[in-house]
């Protein structure tokens, strides 16, 4: 959806394996590209491209797909991370990435110190030039001068497409992790211009809404999340919608259970019902 609202309608997923329901979500869900205007959407699966391997790492994944890129001729690429739930325009992105003619932009967000460790750590200079990255610190760096939150990468990447090229090239038959976080940026640091991008509100300098749900419990939360009356993140939003695919269901109900008096009506409180859910008394 991000992409879509940005304009961006030359998409590809980069699935590893089981991606059977994924690959039908897309084919039902997203059929508002137009190929006579170039547009798609696809999956794009390991092409073994130096050894009969699934992808071995982030950078890999690309690297391994690198014929089919080259054939766009696109001037920038972006690469994004599946498992985030956010909204943002990423035009606004590639405008600074553009003005600041960066090699390498690093979408980033300011998050509570403490808990930081699970993530890629960035230090920045007052320009927001990236100075070091270390992924998953158990003592994450502050966030300059605030000393209770540490700057962190959302996963969210704009390359130009020659230094995309270059530095998987390079990487390929290096022995590493082939992991955008652990490999490609720390190396970028020192040799090309690598700077972060601060994800907030541009009228208001607010930080906008950003949660990794790589986790069960971290999934469970951003759920919970959407369920006040004034969500942060609000999915009723006519100027940036959240698409999906609709299946053909029957509507929701409640049902009761038992009989005579002892009859009674579920009810459901706080929650999001999935498809195909039954909520009765207890």
């Amino acid at each position: 959806s991000n992409c879509i609202n940005s304009n961006i309608r030359k998409i590809s997923i980069i699935p590893q394996y089981k991606s059977l329901s994924l690959d039908r979500h897309i084919r039902l869900g997203w059929s508002v590209f137009n190929s006579d205007l170039g547009e798609y959407i696809i999956s794009l699966h390991p092409q073994q491209r130096i050894g009969e391997q699934w992808y071995k790492g982030t950078a890999d994944a690309i690297y391994q797909n690198i014929y089919f890129l080259e054939r766009e001729n696109a001037s920038y690429i972006f690469v994004l991370s599946g498992d985030h739930v956010y909204k943002m325009n990423y035009n606004m992105m590639l405008k600074a990435h553009i003005e600041k003619d960066a090699d390498l932009t690093v979408a980033t967000i300011p998050f509570e110190r403490e808990k930081a460790s699970q993530f890629g750590i960035i230090e920045v200079d007052d320009s927001y030039r990236i100075t070091g990255f270390e992924e998953k610190p158990k003592n994450p760096k502050a966030f300059l001068s605030d000393q209770s939150s540490s700057l962190v990468s959302m996963g969210v990447y704009i390359f130009k497409t020659n230094i995309l090229y270059e530095v998987l090239h390079n990487d390929a038959w290096k022995d590493t992790e082939h992991d955008f976080g652990r490999d490609i940026i720390p190396m970028m640091i020192s040799d090309y211009r690598v700077f972060g991008f601060i994800f907030r509100q541009e009228d208001s300098n607010q930080i906008n809404y950003w949660r990794d749900v790589g986790t069960i419990d971290a999934y469970w939360e951003a759920n919970m999340d959407l369920l006040s009356v004034k969500p942060t993140f609000n999915l009723y939003d006519a100027e940036w919608p959240i698409r999906t695919y609709q299946g053909q269901y029957p509507p929701a109900k409640l049902v009761v259970s038992g009989e005579g008096s002892e009859m009674k009506a579920g009810l459901a409180q706080d929650s999001l019902i999935s498809s195909g859910s039954v909520v009765s008394g207890a």
